[in-house]
């Protein structure tokens, strides 16, 4: 049994190679795609993944257009996959991308293809000509040839040849998702590649018996890394797509159930997904004792829900050990600190952490989530942001990150990736990545507090956006479970709050929008010692999230500040900001 990804390959080409051949017809990818209400398996062998990869590399190492990023636009499946593994057979740069759905995410689609400088796009004979038409009209300074990666076979496999790569070699781009401004390219090379599967199965103990169900998007870092660990590994990999997921959050349980999954990673609005909407009549007869890890990261963790989500599985068998909250990030390949399945918290003095350090609550308090210690090869510091000075345990800081999962950068953005990726210490320690997001270490382990971006500063103190998002939550059932987004505006010379809140409606009985609006900004006031924020109401289409589900804050600011929200059914403004 193989306890941990092989460290004798530099690169990820003789690592999957390698495994494929060792696991050719014992070890598949599965997809479950949706028929009906029902899911039906595709199921390819590693044997075939192989070939069929090779076919693909052989093909595009005679395409001139090749040797800039090729765009993977594809729907979630096995056709990405090959296309995925095929690039790296060929030592091509692939650039894993969102498939647009309205004209806002077809122009971001274009700005990839503008950073990326690419000229070949790979997809399917479903999508191929609508893509192409989709992006003629927006002006890109070259021209661009789609390719249908399903159409036929397009070279010999047998003609392939291993290509020249090393640990320096660029993998792939792994655009970030715009949370706070346009994508960027973070350049992944093989050797980071290599060193965070590693650091991943290390951490988490993932073997050549595991078998990982999920649904994470593959343009995701955490759906595309997954995955790929597993294959590393020699083991089972069984996904499906993304909306398979949200319509019937229950159908990932029972795909652990009857494949007998092990391991899963999913943000943590899933697992509040599968808390809310999971029903005890739907687990009835489902066995999840063999799920040992539910990975939750990629967004603030909750402790509401990783309470909620032991409470609601403990009787399908579901051990609280396997939850377990990490922190990572693109820039870092993707894990950085992961929990060893016991579950530790701090209840934070609130007037304290608005100082920039942790003392047990005394009165009002905040309760933080440990994401757990730093993973195997990664070191994980506490910086003050201005100074750069190491901060000691219980003071909150920027969170900076070293070791060789790091990233070299940003692709052609040279003066970022300095800034971000090759800073020193005061003390002349480094080089590290400056992650942008605030935290503390507590008896070695990692609590993220939130964004530097996004912290509000009211009369003096540091308030965090997610903290006031989620208080919001218990005031009414309405807004229980729904999406909200506080920023700060300045009037003044003073930060104004302002909330705005999707509302369910069918929840809100007989209150009223000015009952509701009422409401929250008392008991914001209140519990946060602040002005009384104002409030917007919107519909669900209001509140911008990223491709991968991730609330984008700026851009909700900006659409505030310019009269340009959508959507809107009611609001309550501060007279100074209407």
């Amino acid at each position: 049994m193989t306890t941990e990804i092989s460290t004798r390959h530099e690169d990820l080409v003789s690592q999957l190679s390698s495994q494929f051949q060792v696991y050719a017809d014992t070890r598949s990818l599965t997809f479950l795609i949706e028929s009906g209400r029902q899911l039906v398996e595709e199921v390819t062998s590693f044997r075939d993944l192989d070939r069929r990869a090779r076919e693909i590399a052989a093909w595009l190492t005679s395409r001139p257009e090749a040797d800039r990023p090729v765009l993977l636009l594809f729907e979630p499946g096995t056709e990405f996959w090959l296309a995925f593994i095929g690039c790296l057979y060929a030592g091509v740069v692939a650039v894993p991308t969102p498939l647009p759905i309205d004209e806002r995410s077809m122009k971001r689609v274009a700005e990839i293809l503008r950073d990326a400088d690419s000229a070949l796009a790979l997809t399917t004979t479903k999508l191929r000509d609508l893509l192409a038409a989709g992006i003629e009209p927006l002006d890109l300074p070259r021209s661009v040839a789609f390719v249908a990666t399903d159409d036929a076979r397009l070279a010999d496999a047998d003609a392939w040849t291993r290509p020249d790569v090393t640990a320096e070699t660029v993998a792939f781009l792994q655009y970030t998702s715009g949370s706070t401004g346009n994508p960027k390219g973070v350049v992944v090379t093989h050797g980071n590649l290599v060193s965070n599967m590693a650091t991943i199965a290390g951490a988490l103990g993932f073997t050549d018996e595991s078998v990982i169900v999920g649904w994470v998007p593959h343009f995701h870092d955490m759906g595309l890394i997954s995955s790929l660990t597993f294959f590393s590994v020699g083991a089972n990999v069984v996904t499906m797509s993304p909306l398979a997921f949200l319509k019937q959050p229950v159908r990932l349980l029972e795909a652990i159930s009857k494949y007998r999954g092990t391991g899963s990673a999913a943000p943590n609005f899933a697992y509040d997904l599968i808390a809310r909407r999971v029903t005890p009549e739907q687990l009835a007869g489902l066995d999840l004792s063999s799920w040992k890890i539910a990975l939750n990261g990629a967004e603030p963790i909750r402790r509401r829900t990783v309470d909620q989500i032991v409470a609601t599985l403990a009787p399908a068998g579901f051990s609280p050990s396997a939850m377990r909250p990490a922190y990572g990030l693109a820039e870092v390949t993707l894990m950085a600190t992961a929990s060893s399945g016991v579950h530790r918290y701090l209840d934070a003095d609130a007037h304290a952490l608005q100082q920039n350090r942790y003392a047990p609550a005394n009165g009002d308090s905040i309760s933080l989530v440990s994401s757990g210690s730093p993973a195997p090869g990664v070191d994980v510091r506490i910086v003050d942001p201005d100074t750069g000075r190491e901060l000691s345990e219980d003071h909150v800081g920027e969170i900076w990150l070293g070791g060789k999962s790091v990233t070299s950068g940003y692709h052609n953005r040279p003066i970022e990736t300095v800034e971000r990726f090759h800073v020193n210490t005061a003390a002349g320690e480094g080089p590290f990545l400056r992650t942008g997001d605030l935290g503390l270490l507590h008896d070695g382990e990692l609590y993220v507090t939130g964004r530097i971006k996004d912290l509000l500063i009211v009369n003096g103190r540091n308030l965090y956006p997610q903290d006031i998002e989620d208080f919001v939550q218990d005031v009414h059932p309405a807004v229980y479970g729904a999406r909200g987004c506080a920023v700060a505006i300045d009037v003044a010379d003073t930060e104004r709050v302002v909330l705005m809140q999707t509302v369910k409606t069918e929840l809100l009985g007989d209150t009223t929008y000015d009952q509701l609006a009422a409401a929250v900004k008392g008991a914001v006031a209140r519990a946060f010692e602040i002005p009384a924020p104002s409030v917007v109401f919107v519909d669900r289409g209001g509140i911008h999230l990223t491709t991968s589900g991730k609330l984008q804050r700026a851009s909700m600011r900006a659409a505030f500040v310019a009269a340009e929200l959508t959507e809107v059914v009611h609001t309550s403004l501060d007279p100074a900001l209407a």
